[in-house]
């Protein structure tokens, strides 16, 4: 039997509001959230030590910020690496994008290629943060008998406009739109293995 205490993991809720994770350490600009550490994120760096947190969720904040590349290196810094950080943002045909005054942007499934030098996207190397798309998916929020009617088609067309997402989001985002995208992506601080060329 291991004599060893392992400790809880360590999770950072950024732009927590009112509705901070347990035990999680809240980050958020306004003095009336439930924020442990009141700071704006886009002023950089945060108060909070490098490498410290093994999971963080960024829920509904990064449409807000101004610097979303700068936002997303201090997610890297404070995190360790293989640290997952889970995402919501609204999509790219999203009526609450279109109406919140305050969103600055929409996501894609494509969106967080930026930070993946093995994407193609990833090769503008706008930022040397990097994260690894583990997953993503679609959301909805439902209302009232309509809701429950979209409910019961999400089921069947969802997971195929997940599946064939490139093809949904060029022709059929706009026919039948979605409120949400949501991400799981994984820390990437480790370098990745050089390989050697092989001897003539």
């Amino acid at each position: 039997m291991s004599n060893l205490i392992h400790s809880p993991p360590r999770v950072l809720d950024i732009g927590c509001g009112r509705d901070k994770l347990p035990n999680a350490t809240g980050i958020d600009a306004n003095p009336r959230s439930h924020a442990d550490v009141i700071h704006n994120l886009d002023v950089r760096p945060w108060p909070l030590q490098d490498s410290t947190f093994d999971h963080v969720r960024a829920q509904d904040i990064l449409e807000h910020v101004d610097d979303f590349f700068g936002v997303m290196e201090e997610v890297f810094r404070v995190s360790k690496d293989g640290t997952t950080v889970d995402v919501r943002m609204p999509f790219m045909s999203s009526l609450n994008f279109a109406t919140d005054p305050t969103h600055r942007r929409s996501g894609t499934s494509a969106t967080f290629d930026y930070f993946d030098p093995l994407k193609p996207l990833g090769e503008y190397a706008y930022t040397d943060a990097r994260f690894e798309l583990v997953s993503f998916g679609y959301g909805r929020f439902y209302h009232g008998f309509p809701g429950t009617i979209m409910r019961i088609l999400d089921k069947l067309i969802v997971p195929l406009c997940e599946r064939y997402h490139v093809v949904y989001e060029h022709y059929f985002a706009y026919i039948y739109p979605m409120h949400d995208i949501r991400y799981q992506l994984r820390v990437k601080k480790s370098a990745p293995p050089v390989l050697e060329a092989p001897a003539r």
